[in-house]
């Protein structure tokens, strides 16, 4: 191989290096995203294992699922429960005041 494709190929590899070195700490850089970009979801629907927390402790029965859901339009959780008795119950989660409703 000549010398001078050696050193094209080797600048190639230095340029896509630094690329991929580049892209890393962009991506790593811990900075907030910018805005039209990602951003976490709303405080209230990122916790859904403290809705089925609640539902346990207002049943003690034991958790099937849950699942984001409104009702009269407040965001929050519907936690369908499997009670004692054998009953499935779904009961709603409010986030905003911690509360469970039927």
């Amino acid at each position: 191989m000549s010398h001078s494709l050696q050193r094209w190929w080797r600048s190639i590899a230095v340029a896509l290096a630094g690329l991929l070195v580049a892209a890393g700490v962009e991506a790593q850089s811990g900075r907030p995203p910018r805005e039209g970009g990602y951003a976490p979801p709303p405080r209230q629907f990122a916790d859904p294992d403290r809705a089925a927390n609640a539902a346990r402790e207002a049943t003690g029965g034991r958790v099937l699922g849950v699942q984001g859901a409104d009702q009269n339009g407040q965001p929050g959780y519907r936690v369908r429960i499997l009670e004692q008795n054998g009953r499935v119950r779904s009961l709603h989660f409010d986030p905003a005041s911690g509360k469970m409703r039927d």
